[in-house]
């Protein structure tokens, strides 16, 4: 029998899939979905997280610079 496993040696029988809010079907790992359910995360395509958290850092930035309306356009 051959063992499938991706390139950072996560085999294919420890993925899930995933259907994120974007529309994206993504592959993740267990392990990783079980620790985001417990700490009550979101858990999302690494498209949609990288885009929250630009948002995120953007919407500080705007606080600490004292321009959140330039921040939020």
């Amino acid at each position: 029998m051959i063992a499938h496993s991706t390139i950072d040696g996560v085999k294919a029988c420890d993925m899930l899939k995933i259907y994120c809010k974007c529309g994206n079907i993504v592959s993740l790992d267990k392990g990783m979905i079980w620790t985001k359910k417990n700490l009550r995360k979101k858990i999302e395509c690494t498209a949609c997280r990288n885009r929250r958290i630009s948002f995120d850092i953007e919407y500080l930035n705007g606080l600490f610079d004292g321009t959140l309306d330039e921040a939020l356009a």
